[in-house]
This record gives C-alpha cells, structure tokens and sequence, in this order.
C-alpha cells in the first residue's frame, strides 16, 4: 500500500491470492473493513476474484452484493426461485448484478475462467453504488453528479468513495504523478478533487459506499 496524507493506494499486484477450498477458484482482498475482520464479521469487503469452474456461490448471511464481470467470456447464474433453463447472464460491461447474500446461486461459465469484481456490505450499516465511467482528459473525481452529495448523505455520514482502475491512468495531485495500474483500487475522503490523466479515453470504476 502506498499512501499519503489524503489518498490511500491498494496495488492490485501486492494483494495475496487466496484459492477456494473447492479448488474453483481465487480471491484477491483489496479491502475489508473493519482492517481486522474476517468473511464472518465485516462491515465492507472489496475483492476481486477469479472463476475457473462451475459451481454455487458462498452464502452470506446479512450482506447485500454488487458483482461486476471483468474479463471473460462471461457467467450464466442459476438463481434460487427461477426457471434453470433460463438463469441470469453476466458479461464484462455490463452493469453491476445486485443480490442478497443469502440468494442461492450456481454459477456456470460460459467459456473459459472470468475474473469478477464484488463489493459485499453488511445489509442496515452500509450501502454501496458502482458507476462504470469513461474520461478523456483531466477528471476531478467527486465534482460530477456521480459523487453522492445531499443532504440525507451527509446527516449520517461522509461516503467513503474509491476508484478501481481498468485501464493505466495518471493521477496528478499538486504536480505529483503517479501511475495507476489495471485493477489498483485508489480511497480517497469523500468529495476531495482527483486530477486523472491519461492520453486517451480510459474506463474505471467508481465506487461509493455510504453509511445508513
């Protein structure tokens, strides 16, 4: 982690992986919160998984998800209550699937391996929003109407806004450049300004995840 005093920076490449103990798969933890939680008791998880077989989702009891498809061919989600022969596609770009933790899923591929992005919230402590986002030039993050900003918003508390990379990026602060790779989440406060550069028309996501 590379941080100073108003941003923080999670390098994709420096989060362990973590292979599934049915052998479907891995997780990489970008965050969790609080910093010492496990999967049984946080109150925010952001990671980034890799899919390399079929089979069931892990229940999470009490969490809302937002799941969002990054490379792949893509997922087909057999959801608890449908009809099987139809299930939910998924493919990269598309815009963020929302379930509870609870929902029992099967998850199918559809080609070969898929790396997804999850946010995970503890359901009554936080909710969050995924906005895919494309720039052309100097970008001041929180200045646009995707930043969160009424006054329900700041009565219960300051959003915690973050942005995950898709593409390399350039983030200017005061003439301090640094690069940004693919997949590195940046955390920055709620509403403070980000310069990001790039050459030519970038895709990122931006993530907030609010207090209720």
């Amino acid at each position: 982690m590379a941080s100073n005093k108003h941003t923080q920076l999670l390098r994709y490449q420096d989060c362990p992986s973590t292979p599934w103990k049915n052998g479907g798969g891995s997780t990489k933890q970008l965050l969790i919160s609080p910093s010492n939680a496990d999967l049984s008791n946080f109150d925010y998880r952001i990671s980034i998984a890799s899919i390399s077989s079929n089979g069931p989702f892990s229940s999470f009891i009490g969490i809302d998800r937002q799941l969002c498809l990054l490379e792949g061919e893509g997922l087909k989600l057999h959801i608890q209550g449908d009809n099987l022969n139809s299930g939910t596609i998924l493919i990269p770009n598309d815009a963020p699937f929302n379930f509870k933790g609870e929902t029992q899923i099967e998850s199918q591929l559809l080609g070969d391996k898929v790396l997804d992005f999850n946010v995970m919230t503890k359901r009554g402590k936080y909710r969050s929003n995924i906005e895919k986002i494309s720039i052309n030039d100097t970008f001041t993050y929180g200045s646009s109407r995707n930043t969160l900003n009424t006054e329900q918003e700041q009565n219960v508390g300051m959003p915690l806004q973050l942005l995950l990379c898709l593409e390399p990026v350039i983030l200017d602060q005061n003439g301090h450049l640094t690069e940004l790779e693919r997949y590195d989440l940046l955390i920055c406060p709620y509403g403070k300004p980000l310069n990001l550069k790039s050459d030519n028309p970038t895709k990122w996501l931006s993530i907030t995840l609010s207090p209720v």
